[in-house]
């Protein structure tokens, strides 16, 4: 138990991505902008500003969201970038209609099964850095079809503050320095690669406000903006990268990039308290939230509860651990495996599930989920770091766009010439299936590596909309956290009435089946904490810093549109 207790806290320290104040800190007031104006909320204030900057030049949600996450990726170099990909949910106000899509990366044609796999056990450093830890790219390709199919601007416009960004110099946020120093404490990068050249360009580690130039990036964002996605997928980009890749062991060929192409998704639909759910479907993580969700409106409100209560928790915390048991044992890409996403949002096997509850105790770990799923323990979720926006425009077009490189400075190597920080992203995928993982369990095939299969991942961009409009766009950061926290901040929203910045400041719980513990932010009072551990919860305090956990938020009113920006990684939203 102790092993895996401190194998858990390890897991926190990755995913805690340092940052400018901790959980539960005062957040500014939410920022109302005009309904007919838009918002931006993204986890930086450069992202908000640029997405700002393309809605007052007449861009729509679809324009602003590439434009903010194009910025991400060069301010936010440990968390999301060109080099990994993601999930985004669209409302269409035209339409009336949700939409989804996937540009996940892939794993290259070359990958196996047990390529991880060393003396008959999972080496997680090599799926972790290094050249096979790479899987193909999707973020130029999702951002290039979202612009061709709904923008209005075209790459050109949208990719303009981004350049700008990367060719003229943008500070240092505390996030990123904090990055940093965990990255040259843990692992320096060697003399010459461009990773260093990046971290530490004056021969030692960015520090906050330094000013950072990313010439190199600004060449490939300017070659993407005039050609597209083929100009990173084909020609000198393309060949760079897979020099690239191959130098440090790894398998994407040129071919791998060439034929990579995003998704459109049908969303996946719930309901809470009367509203619709519009998620990601697998392999994205939206079935687990709206799962959970739709196990808390089988129950009564939490509103009578008190929010922060150890009651409120509690149920909260059961209901996560329903989904994720269920999320453990069967989810995968849909291409691949058979995932039950119809049963597991059945609302009558919600209400199945709500039944088990106890309010005073835990149940025992089989009780979570349906056993039936699966005839093994499962995978527990060990995918990290990323990015999360919401983007709304003055007619009524939402973008919730959630975008990672997995792990922070995920591969820890840079393309080349490229200025692209690669992904980690075959590591989201079970090293080892069907033998012992990280915490004793036997992990499931659902999620085993497979050429050209996309892994699975906690990434959960969701919608909720009321009387056919748009009521919040919600998502977050920081690995399996992703879902407990939108799941919290939607309950904090509806269920006690906060408003957007209370609802993603306020402090959180995680609970995720395995391992059997509860991760409880530091301000949570003694005596709710008490309260959990009555209840049979094994309550553990989490490190100092778990700012690799953030989340985003927008509501809509009548006249405005409120948008909030979770103070534990020093975001803030902007408007036109």
């Amino acid at each position: 138990m102790q092993t895996g207790r401190a194998l858990w806290v390890l897991f926190l320290l990755i995913v805690g991505l340092g940052g400018t104040r901790p959980a539960g800190a005062a957040s500014p007031a939410a920022l109302r902008s005009p309904i007919n104006k838009g918002a931006v909320a993204a986890d930086s204030p450069l992202a908000s500003r640029a997405g700002a900057e393309v809605l007052a030049k007449g861009g729509n949600a679809v324009d602003a969201a590439v434009a903010a996450v194009l910025a991400l990726g060069v301010v936010s170099p440990a968390s999301s970038g060109l080099g990994g990909g993601g999930f985004l949910v669209y409302w269409s106000a035209k339409e009336r209609r949700a939409r989804v899509l996937d540009f996940r990366e892939t794993a290259p044609a070359a990958a196996t099964r047990d390529m991880f796999v060393v003396n008959g056990k999972a080496d997680l450093e090599k799926a972790q850095s290094g050249g096979l830890a790479v899987g193909v790219p999707g973020e130029p390709a999702g951002l290039a079809e979202l612009e061709m199919r709904y923008g209005k601007l075209g790459l050109s416009a949208v990719a303009a503050p981004a350049i700008r960004l990367a060719r003229d110099g943008f500070p240092v946020s505390a996030h990123l320095a904090a990055a940093v120093v965990r990255l040259w404490a843990s692992k320096p990068p060697p003399e010459g690669e461009p990773l260093r050249a990046l971290v530490a360009p004056r021969g030692k580690p960015l520090a906050e406000h330094d000013l950072v130039r990313r010439s190199e990036l600004a060449r490939t964002l300017a070659s993407f903006a005039a050609h597209g996605a083929d100009a990173f997928y084909k020609g000198a980009i393309a060949r760079e990268l897979v020099e690239a890749i191959k130098r440090r062991g790894g398998v994407v060929s040129e071919a791998d990039l060439a034929a990579y192409q995003p998704i459109w998704r049908e969303p996946l639909e719930g309901t809470f308290r009367g509203r619709k759910l519009y998620g990601a479907p697998p392999p994205a993580g939206g079935a687990t939230a709206i799962e959970v969700l739709q196990v808390l409106d089988a129950r009564p409100p939490l509103t009578s509860l008190g929010a922060g209560s150890s009651a409120a928790d509690h149920a909260i915390a059961e209901a996560l651990k329903h989904g994720f048991a269920d999320r453990a044992r069967s989810l995968g890409d849909p291409a691949f495996v058979d995932v039950p996403t119809r049963h597991l949002l059945d609302p009558l096997y919600a209400k199945e599930l709500a039944a088990r509850f106890s309010d005073g105790k835990v149940l025992a770990s089989a009780a979570y989920g349906d056993q039936s799923l699966a005839g093994a323990p499962g995978d527990p979720p060990h995918d990290h770091g990323t990015s999360h926006l919401c983007v709304a425009d003055g007619d009524g077009n939402v973008v919730a766009f959630t975008t990672t490189i997995n792990t922070s400075f995920g591969a820890k190597f840079v393309g080349g010439s490229t200025g692209v920080v690669l992904n980690d992203e075959m590591d989201d995928f079970s090293a080892r299936p069907g033998a012992p993982n990280i915490y004793g369990l036997i992990g499931a095939f659902a999620n085993a590596i497979a050429p050209g299969k996309r892994p699975l991942s906690s990434m959960t961009p969701l919608l909720v909309v009321k009387d056919g409009k748009p009521e919040l766009c919600a998502g977050g950061s920081g690995g399996p956290m992703i879902v407990s926290e939108t799941v919290q901040t939607i309950v904090n929203a509806i269920d006690f009435g906060m408003d957007p910045a209370a609802a993603v400041s306020a402090p959180r719980i995680h609970a995720q089946w395995v391992p059997d513990e509860l991760i409880a932010e530091p301000e949570i009072p003694a005596d709710v904490l008490d309260g959990l551990r009555r209840r049979g919860h094994h309550v553990v305090p989490p490190p100092a810093q778990l700012s690799g956990s953030a989340s985003q938020m927008l509501r809509f009113r009548p006249d405005v549109v409120e948008a909030a920006s979770d103070p534990r990684k020093g975001g803030a939203p902007a408007a036109p």
